[in-house]
């Protein structure tokens, strides 16, 4: 099983935000547990451009997302950041 960390302290900011959320917590937390176990977590995220390049994404709801970087000669997860979509990438996703 691979290793998953923060990167700062952004992602527990973000769970006491969302903490009354059952649906986002669950959703943390099953993306967690597919990132540390599946063969290679690049394949379970979308890859992202710009600010959030090298980075993929993983829906944990239908708006919100996790940020996270896979460092394959590590096989190391960095989370980077969980929110909606809009302040991810500060926009909405219709455009």
């Amino acid at each position: 099983m691979r290793q998953v960390e923060v990167r700062d302290n952004t992602i527990d900011k973000k769970l006491k935000k969302f903490k009354s959320d059952k649906l986002i917590i669950d959703g943390y937390f099953r993306a967690l547990e597919d990132l540390k176990s599946v063969s290679d977590p690049t394949t379970i995220g979308e890859r992202k451009h710009g600010k959030y390049r090298f980075c993929f994404a993983v829906h944990i709801t239908k708006s919100h997302s996790l940020i996270y970087l896979y460092l394959r000669e590590k096989d190391l997860v960095q989370l980077i950041d969980l929110d909606d979509h809009k302040a991810l990438f500060r926009r909405d996703n219709k455009s």
